[in-house]
């Protein structure tokens, strides 16, 4: 039983889907699809859903199996279906579901709708979504073993950016982030952090000089709502973007690519569809 990836992939240059299965990272799957294969005429293919699981050859055979009379053969591609994506995505959760890796910490985190709420507008301002072909040059751990009782940790290349920590006061936690230090244009932003527990310091990091962190205590409830104050999107996108456009260019990947959980942002794929549905019905 091969643990591995079982993924729908759609391209804007193609009226059929493809259903693959791989071994290896997401992103040395895409990069080869995309770099010369006999799918690579029908692209450039970009991830629309994924699942991580303990039989990846299993899932694959089955959803081959499922949409088999919708297979479409082209010029010797054999994983080509016309399938609407929203169908398959659907079908390949209702199958994957018993056969998830490292379901539990994922769940925990997504039964709570706060923190749910915090990581879908941490992953929708950041332009996250947009880099999900390169998983492995950031991470997400979810409910690391630390001291510090951390609910998530997010990487990007060798810098960590974000996590969410238990404070001593109940209900509260601790959130740090890592932007741009054009927020310090922003002094309602920095008063409003001052308020809540918080200040802006200088990042440690040698390889980013422009960085600063951001630090404020709040519950999950009331913290997404930092995400809109003035300057932070831009503070953010400012650093996040160069930082995922540098490790995408070198083809780089985090030192903590072996902790990421492929579980926590299938889960964030799916939520995000669920805000959208309700959003653009």
């Amino acid at each position: 039983m091969p643990q591995g990836f079982v993924y729908i992939l759609v391209s804007p240059n193609s009226d059929h889907i493809k259903i693959g299965r791989t071994e290896r990272p997401i992103s040395e799957r895409l990069l080869g699809i995309n770099g010369g294969e006999a799918y690579a005429a029908h692209g450039p293919w970009e991830l629309s859903d994924f699942v991580h699981v303990t039989d990846c050859v299993a899932v694959e055979n089955a959803l081959h199996r499922h949409f088999r009379d919708r297979n479409v053969e082209v010029e010797g591609t054999r994983e080509l279906f016309g399938v609407p994506p929203h169908e398959a995505r659907e079908r390949l959760r209702s199958i994957s579901e018993p056969l998830r890796v490292d379901p539990e910490r994922a769940d925990r985190l997504f039964n709570n709708p706060d923190v749910s709420l915090f990581l879908f507008r941490l992953f929708q301002l950041s332009g996250l979504y947009g880099n999900l072909d390169i998983q492995g040059a950031w991470a997400l751990s979810v409910l690391p073993q630390t001291n510090g009782g951390r609910w998530f940790t997010l990487n990007i290349g060798s810098h960590e950016v974000a996590f969410s920590t238990r404070t001593p006061s109940e209900g509260k936690f601790s959130h740090y982030l890592v932007l741009d230090s054009l927020i310090l244009e922003y002094p309602k932003t920095i008063m409003w952090l001052g308020k809540h527990g918080g200040d802006v310091k200088s990042a440690v990091y040698k390889a980013a000089e422009r960085a600063v962190t951001v630090t404020f205590d709040e519950d999950f409830a009331k913290a997404e709502r930092f995400f809109a104050r003035d300057g932070v999107r831009r503070a953010m996108v400012a650093y996040w973007a160069d930082a995922l456009a540098d490790l995408r260019e070198r083809k780089a990947k985090s030192v903590y690519a072996r902790y990421h959980s492929y579980d926590a942002i299938s889960q964030l794929l799916k939520y995000k569809r669920a805000r959208d549905k309700v959003m653009y019905p």
